[in-house]
């Protein structure tokens, strides 16, 4: 083994959709030069950490929630002996090549000989997930924006009037008769109509009876009382219809 022992080792559990910096976790192993060793451990990602304080009520977190241990380490050729501070210990064996160390379950990448500065790899690494991160934010903030302005001109127009649904009128009460619609015709004929001349009116006349109506100086005369013809004195039968005369 060519490298030293010392220097930064990450593990990182991958999400599987990109943006390692928002959705995945780092856990992070740096071990130092005086014997002493600190181990990150990443609870959650960024992401489900903020998820988790909207749906809690609380201030909307954007951090990520850290483990912090500390203690001292050992190591005998590519063996290496942890014992926490907590008095917990545990084993690892540093990679043949130098490149890695098997601690626990997980293999650790070596990213980075200095025990202070951040590695290089992964700042890059995450500014570029930052900077995608901004991007796609914007870009859903502007559908977001687009959407929002869309419900607000529907709402407006059909506040408007003219533009919304008609109203319909409410229902007749039973027994009540529903007006009928007045037609143009009907309008017309309330209009007062022009004032015409009063025509004078002849009295009426009174009505004559054949049986009663006798011409003047004829006062004998003698009338059938079956047809009302005029008779001639002395006949039985008359001459018009055929009755016998009394």
């Amino acid at each position: 083994m060519t490298k030293p022992i010392t220097g930064q080792y990450e593990f990182l559990h991958h999400s599987g959709v990109g943006l390692d910096y928002f959705t995945s976790r780092i856990d992070r192993l740096t071990l130092q030069p005086d014997g002493r060793f600190i181990l990150i451990i990443q609870e959650r990602s960024r992401v489900a950490n903020a998820a988790q304080s909207l749906m809690s009520g609380q201030q909307l977190a954007t951090n990520a929630p850290e483990i912090r241990r500390e203690g001292s380490y050992t190591a005998q050729g590519n063996n290496v002996a942890f014992t926490f501070d907590d008095g917990a210990e545990e084993d690892g064996q540093v990679a043949w090549n130098g490149e890695g160390m098997q601690f626990g379950p997980n293999f650790f990448n070596k990213v980075s000989d200095s025990t202070l500065l951040p590695p290089t790899h992964r700042l890059k690494k995450d500014m570029d997930d930052i900077a995608k991160g901004i991007k796609i934010a914007g870009a859903i903030g502007d559908m977001a924006m687009k959407a929002a302005k869309t419900i607000s001109e529907t709402i407006q127009s059909t506040q408007e009037p003219g533009i919304g649904p008609a109203k319909t009128p409410p229902p007749p009460t039973q027994g009540a008769t529903p007006p009928s619609p007045v037609q143009p015709t009907q309008q017309a004929s309330h209009r007062p109509a022009a004032a015409r001349p009063a025509q004078p009116v002849a009295p009426p006349t009174a009505p004559t009876s054949q049986n009663t109506a006798q011409p003047p100086g004829d006062v004998g005369a003698l009338f059938c009382d079956n047809c009302g013809a005029r008779l001639r004195p002395g006949k039985r039968f008359c001459n018009n219809c055929g009755a016998q005369l009394p």
